[in-house]
């Protein structure tokens, strides 16, 4: 069982992580930030029911996961498609990200977050799937897809 120390220490390590997921799934600072804490708060709350604390990382993203899931059913649920206030928003300028970046953010989201988690944050297939409750060969299949996607989207690109 871990202490308030260990606790603390152990969600600071893994904050840049917890950043980039919830960033991967939501995209908006606010929304991360609140599926961040909520999932620390989560964490902490339950956290007699982790089984072994070298996993809590895995955990912990887990519970981010099904944060972020929330925050965005929500999200459907309440916001209303307005075709003007869209269009009102400024496009990123073409300088701001790289190819690569573009890419994989344009990926649809069963296919972005497993790229996020295996190549990006080095989580193993295994701990993905249980993450996000699929078979481990679903996994391996959704990256192999991403991976299509991403070659033909970056087809010309210096990294292709």
């Amino acid at each position: 069982m871990m202490d308030r120390e260990q606790f603390t220490s152990a969600v600071l390590a893994a904050e840049p992580t917890l950043y980039r997921v919830a960033k991967t799934m939501l995209r908006s600072e606010h929304d991360c930030a609140d599926a961040a804490q909520q999932a620390i708060l989560r964490a902490w709350e339950q956290l007699d029911s982790l089984r072994s604390t070298r996993y809590f990382k895995t955990w912990l993203v887990r519970i981010l996961i099904n944060e972020c899931s929330t925050i965005l059913r929500r999200q459907q649920r309440l916001a209303s498609y307005d075709a003007a206030a869209a269009e009102a928003i400024p496009a990123p300028a073409a300088d701001d990200y790289s190819d690569l970046y573009v890419a994989i953010t344009a990926l649809e989201e069963k296919l972005r977050l497993p790229v996020e988690l295996y190549y990006l944050e080095g989580f193993k297939t295994r701990e993905i799937a249980g993450m996000l409750g699929i078979p481990e060969n679903t996994v391996k299949t959704r990256l192999r897809a991403a991976r299509e996607h991403l070659r033909k989207d970056l087809k010309g690109a210096c990294f292709a």
